[in-house]
Formats: structure tokens, C-alpha cells, sequence
């Protein structure tokens, strides 16, 4: 392989020695990998989101906005059923509200890790439907047909450290077999004593559902995704890199003394000291010289450090350039006239319009099961309805769902706002394309809101005695 790179990136050859480098000469068979078995660095991929991985800790913050960001901005899926049916839809809404939270960590994970699953079905314990998720790193194997490229089995393989009693914990292995027709679940003993509640079992899966992937930014044959940080993870690492090696040097070339004196011993002696190792140059007030040949100098690496501070800069950029993400995401103002402030705000749009196109067949999967479930336990015999999956419709959500949605995009609004990267006027253009429907009011309407909620705001965190000037003057009796 090593030869083959070398062959076709040799820029000293010419043309006719390197050819097209985005072509190469017919092979057959072409080798073609169908078991996907790269899995996620999950320690890697959520320490630096959380900021917890070591040797990129200084890197963390940059890695947080290009995941977060676009999350508050999609809002939840609504979804419906095609034909109408109150009852249906009922059941949808709240299927939305009791996971809104979670529909949020799927995002962030789907982003942040390539892939995350989400398992629908029946929990006896608590009699209701659950959506269990299942990390991408603990999927072992994917078996799909050959034929189809369906999936037809699904096979996790996990250690798990659990607490049993107090201060005692135990590690079991966890082993599962998913497939249309039953799920097996086979635990094995590690450290420690298992409860007598922990046993293999054999369980039928009634609505031959597998654990569902939500992929991002896979290709046509791919079942797994890749991560968001796939394009900015080097770059990250180089920032981390500079700014350590940054660091280091003004941290070990700080400010120097520089002495020149005809007798050392007379010296010391005049200005108090004696011995060399008892100087400390940020408690010296006053240098006594003997004579004009006795200087004393205070340097500092003054342009040592330029060198740092123009790489960070230039790969910081590079990385918001390489994550598709516009400059205001990661609260830089946007350089230029407001036509090149709007684009970038329309790349955002686009940007988040994508990430909720990718996941709407997972969506109609996964409310599919989650309806055919709640069917079964609630004794409704409904034939299979088609759903629909949409981003903007705020008028058919409940009032707790919409307040969700409100909060992440004020949210995001506010990161993006906090270092005066955004207006008023990209606000609202922003809110109108991702809730049309919603969007009644005009601009002006839209900023007199925003002064109004602003002036609420300073008046509930306002000490009593400046509460009181907000007050209206009383009337006088009359």
C-alpha cells in the first residue's frame, strides 16, 4: 500500500508516470468488506466532547460546538401517521414527550460516535415501552443478507460493573444475540458473585424488530457512520499539541536577569545576598550597582511565542473549515458584507436540514415498533400505518414538546450570540426557515419580543431595591 501512495502522490514525476491519481487499473474481483467491523472509539470520541480525554484536554473546547450546536438547532420529529387517526396520533405525541430528552442524546451520540442503536420493546418490569440504547462499540458483529443487504442479526457483546450491595460491585459479561425471530441473552460470570436475578434467557421477539441503527453520514453500503470528528480529530490534536508546547516555554523561559559585575562577592554583598541561589527576580525591588560598568538587565522572549500564536490561529480555522459548520457556530464573527453573514447562516440551515434528513427512515422504524408495541400490550388490533417524519410543524405538538424545542434553539441562539457573532435580523431569519408555520410575527414584532423578555430577565434577577424602579408609579388618592 505504502508503495502504491508513493507511486501516485510523487509530484516529481510526470504526467505520464502518475496518470489520474483518482483512478487506477482494472482489478477483478474487487475486495469488498460487508462485516463493518471498525467500531467507534467511543473512549475517544465522548472524552473529547466532555473534555475528559487525556492528551487533548486543551483541544476540548473546540470540540464541542461543532456537535452541540447543530443539535439545539433540529428540534424533534414530529411524526404522524398518513391517513388520519386521532387515536394514532395520541399515542405518537406521547410517545415524543416521554422520550423528548432522549431523542436529544440521540442526536449528540449519532454525531459524536458515527452510530448509535436504539432497541425498542416491551419492559414486564415497568409495563411500558422502552428504547433502550446500545452503543456502537459494544456491537460486535452485523450479519446482513447478502441478497437484500438487510440486516438480519445483531450480536453485542459487553463487560459490565454493577453494584449489588454496598461498597460491593460485580463484573458480568453480557452477550446478546438479536434476530427477527428471538432475542438470547447469555451472562457470564466475571469478578464477583452474580445475583440470583441475572440469568441467560431466550426471550421471542413479537414484531420481528432488531435494535435500529442510527447512522451519520454513511454510505450506501455502509450500516455504521462516521463521526463528526473524523475531518477535525488530527487538527484537534495538533491545536492541543501547540498550545502544551506553547505553554511549556513560557512557563520555563520567563523573564531572566542579566547581571554584569566586576566582583561577584562585593556585589552580593552590597545588595543583600548571600549566595546566588537566595536571588528571586519577582521579589526584587532595587539592584544597588558599584560602578558604571555594573548593569543590570530584565529580559524576555518577546517575539518567541508569535510563532505559537499565528499556528493556533491558522489551525483553528482550518478546523472550523474542515467541520462544514459556519464561523458564527463557533462564536467568530463573520468577516464581510450581510450577504456573506446570511450565506453562512443558510449553510447552517442546510447544514442541520441534513443531519434531520438522515435520520427520518431510523424515525419511521423506530415510532413503527414503539406503535405496533404499545398495540399489542393495549390489545388495539391496528393494521400497520405508514408514518410520516417532519422537522417544522410546531402548531400540531403539544405545548411541553414546543417549549423543548424553543429552549434547545434559544439555546443555540445564545452560543452563537454570546460573542456578538449573530443579529437580530439572522435570529429571525433563522427561526422562520426552520419553523415556518410557527412564525406569525413580522421582524419588527420578532425584536420588540426579544427587548421584552430582555427587560423580564433583568427584572427577575434584580436585587428588591432595583426591582422597585421597574415598578409603575402609583396613582394618588383621590
Amino acid at each position: 500500500m505504502s508503495n502504491l501512495l508513493s507511486s501516485v502522490f510523487n509530484w516529481f514525476k510526470d504526467n505520464g508516470q502518475t496518470g489520474n491519481p483518482t483512478k487506477v487499473d482494472k482489478r477483478s474481483p474487487i475486495y469488498r468488506d460487508w462485516t463493518d467491523s471498525l467500531q467507534i472509539n467511543y473512549r475517544l470520541t465522548s472524552g473529547i466532547y466532555h473534555n475528559s480525554y487525556p492528551g487533548m484536554k486543551l483541544a476540548g473546547g473546540l470540540a464541542f460546538p461543532p456537535i452541540a450546536v447543530p443539535v439545539w438547532f433540529m428540534g424533534l420529529p414530529y411524526v404522524s401517521p398518513v391517513s388520519e387517526d386521532d387515536e394514532t396520533q395520541e399515542i405518537l405525541d406521547s410517545v415524543t414527550l416521554k422520550f423528548s430528552r432522549l431523542l436529544q442524546q440521540i442526536h449528540t451520540q449519532c454525531h459524536r460516535d458515527g452510530t448509535l442503536w436504539i432497541w425498542p420493546h416491551f419492559s414486564i418490569k415497568t409495563m411500558s415501552v422502552i428504547w433502550e440504547t446500545i452503543r456502537d462499540d459494544t456491537v460486535s458483529d452485523i450479519i446482513r443478507d447478502l441478497d437484500t443487504n438487510e440486516i438480519i442479526k445483531v450480536i453485542t457483546d459487553e463487560q459490565i460493573k454493577i453494584s449489588t450491595d454496598y461498597n460491593t460491585t460485580v463484573e458480568v459479561r453480557r452477550k446478546r444475540i438479536f434476530t427477527k425471530q428471538k432475542i438470547e441473552v447469555e451472562y457470564l460470570s466475571g469478578e464477583g458473585l452474580l445475583p440470583s436475578n441475572i440469568k441467560s434467557k431466550v426471550m421471542r421477539n413479537p414484531i420481528n424488530i432488531l435494535p435500529i441503527p442510527f447512522s451519520n453520514n454513511s454510505d450506501s453500503d455502509e450500516v455504521r457512520g462516521h463521526s463528526d470528528y473524523e475531518r477535525i480529530i488530527t487538527d484537534l490534536k495538533n491545536y492541543h499539541e501547540i498550545d502544551l508546547a506553547w505553554s511549556r516555554m513560557l512557563s520555563k523561559f520567563n523573564v531572566k536577569m542579566v547581571q554584569n559585575v566586576q566582583d561577584v562577592k562585593s556585589w552580593k554583598e552590597n545588595n543583600g545576598f548571600s549566595s546566588l541561589s537566595e536571588i528571586e527576580i519577582d521579589k526584587i525591588d532595587l539592584i544597588f550597582n558599584l560602578t558604571d560598568k555594573e548593569t543590570t538587565d530584565f529580559i524576555f522572549p518577546e517575539n518567541a511565542h508569535a510563532a505559537y500564536d499565528q499556528k493556533l490561529k491558522n489551525t483553528y480555522r482550518k478546523i472550523v473549515e474542515e467541520s462544514g459548520i459556519p464561523e458564527i457556530v463557533w462564536g467568530l464573527k463573520t468577516e464581510g458584507n450581510r450577504a456573506s453573514v446570511e450565506e453562512s447562516m443558510g449553510t447552517l440551515m442546510k447544514f442541520v436540514h441534513d443531519k434531520q434528513d438522515q435520520k427520518n427512515d431510523a424515525y419511521k422504524k423506530l415510532y413503527t415498533a414503539t406503535l405496533q408495541l404499545s398495540n399489542i400490550v393495549n390489545m388495539r388490533n391496528v393494521p400497520t400505518i405508514d408514518l410520516d417524519v417532519t422537522w417544522d410543524d410546531l402548531d400540531a405538538v403539544s405545548d411541553e414538546v414546543r417549549s423543548i424545542i424553543f429552549r434547545n434553539f434559544a439555546q443555540g441562539m445564545a452560543a452563537i450570540f454570546a460573542n456578538a457573532s449573530g443579529t437580530k435580523q439572522q435570529a429571525f431569519n433563522m427561526w422562520k426557515n426552520l419553523y415556518p408555520q410557527q412564525t406569525k410575527e413580522d421582524f419588527d414584532e420578532f425584536v420588540k419580543g426579544i427587548s421584552d423578555m430582555g427587560g423580564h430577565k433583568q427584572w427577575t434577577t434584580a436585587s428588591y431595591n432595583e426591582a422597585l424602579d421597574f415598578q409603575p408609579p402609583e396613582e394618588p388618592e383621590k
